[in-house]
């Protein structure tokens, strides 16, 4: 049977009362939980890239909704009765979240499509992202334009309406679908701004999505992927972003708007300090190589904090002194280490390859000279050279 999904004519309502038509015990995810099938229902279910309602029915948690060839299972913590009468309720903080979240998407999405060609090919909703996927590349100014004008569309609180056209004039009307569908269509529409077959609930009038922001956006198989959030979402983003910038510049001892400057000042100041350490490096490792005995063949040193140029310049200082494999460690047993290898007599590369056979270690290079990265003891190491 169709469950009657209450939810198509009346996204506001919070609660109703069905009849349970079947239950069963299912494991899903790894724990047991029932399968329930009413009569009608409230609670949207997982489709068109929008996640489920949650909510109660009678005391029993619902913890996920799906949608099957028109019939809908509530996914419960506990069972019911067959003919049972239960009391459903949604809960409205999530739903009406989603409510903002999805049509916001719209009103994007539809400006994106009547001001630029833009198509949405791509959509998801989950409690926490929403992204929308566009089959154009847009730049930051056609965004910041985009985004702009649908939160001048939000405050002009425009009607949203969700219906059913008649079959028969649904082939005259132009609307936007990522996909055919088959059967009655559910348009939802809002005047000027976009018309889609969606089967989603939506808050009545703009206005009630409160505000957009796009978060991020980037390049996505060959288009643009945008992250947006809406109403309490956003304040909430807002409220989030604006602590962490309170923190850093109270944090930092400077204000608000000297903040950029602080923390570029920082970072050349750390630039500094990491080369003035591997130049510190640089020399204890040179002090070690003058105090090798010349006639030894091979050498190995192990020493923390070094760069790659340092190890490379090292290992070369080496082979100009010493005949046989030179090599340079930087790490500890904890972490692993870097190394840096070369001979004038001595195959690197196939030494590589020997310590990615008996240590997993990565990484390789020439017969002059290999280097790369191991996950291994300075015992087992040595004893492996």
């Amino acid at each position: 049977m169709k469950t009657e999904a209450l939810f198509d004519t009346n996204a506001y309502l919070k609660d109703f009362v069905g009849k349970v038509i079947s239950c069963e015990e299912v494991q899903k995810e790894q724990e047991r939980c029932y399968k329930v099938v009413l009569d009608k229902t409230a609670f949207f279910p997982e489709q068109g890239g929008q996640t489920s309602d949650i909510g109660k029915l009678d005391n029993a948690q619902v913890l996920d909704v799906q949608i099957e060839d028109d019939v809908i299972y509530h996914y419960c913590a506990s069972g019911f009765l067959i003919g049972e009468e239960v009391h459903g309720k949604i809960d409205w903080k999530h739903r009406f979240n989603n409510m903002q979240q999805h049509t916001g998407e719209h009103i994007f999405t539809g400006v994106a499509h009547n001001t630029y060609g833009a198509d949405n090919v791509g959509f998801h909703l989950s409690d926490n992202t929403v992204t929308l996927d566009l089959n154009i590349e847009l730049n930051q100014e056609q965004i910041d334009a985009i985004e702009t004008k649908a939160n001048e569309i939000i405050a002009s609180d425009v009607a949203v309406k969700a219906y059913y056209p008649n079959q028969e004039l649904l082939g005259a009307i132009n609307y936007r679908s990522k996909k055919e569908i088959e059967g009655a269509v559910r348009l939802v529409e809002i005047e000027g701004v976009d018309l889609c077959a969606c089967c989603a609930p939506h808050v009545s009038t703009t206005g009630q999505v409160g505000l957009l922001k796009v978060v991020s956006f980037g390049k996505y198989k060959g288009g643009t992927r945008v992250y947006i959030l809406c109403g309490m979402r956003a304040l909430e983003d807002y409220n989030r972003r604006l602590q962490l910038l309170a923190s850093s510049y109270q944090l930092l001892n400077c204000k608000e708007d000297e903040l950029p400057e602080k923390v570029s000042g920082l970072i050349e100041d750390n630039k500094q300090l990491k080369y003035r350490i591997s130049e510190i490096k640089a020399g204890m490792l040179n002090d070690q190589i003058e105090r090798i005995l010349p006639d030894l063949t091979d050498v190995t040193i192990f020493m923390d904090g070094l760069d790659a140029k340092t190890m490379r310049e090292g290992v070369n200082t080496l082979v100009e002194r010493h005949d046989g494999l030179c090599a340079i460690f930087s790490g500890d047993d904890e972490t692993g280490y870097d190394f840096v290898i070369g001979s004038k007599t001595r195959d690197c590369a196939a030494i590589a390859t020997g310590l990615r056979e008996l240590l997993g270690a990565k990484g390789g290079g020439s017969k002059q000279m290999a280097q790369g990265n191991v996950q291994a003891t300075r015992n087992e190491i040595e004893r492996t050279l």
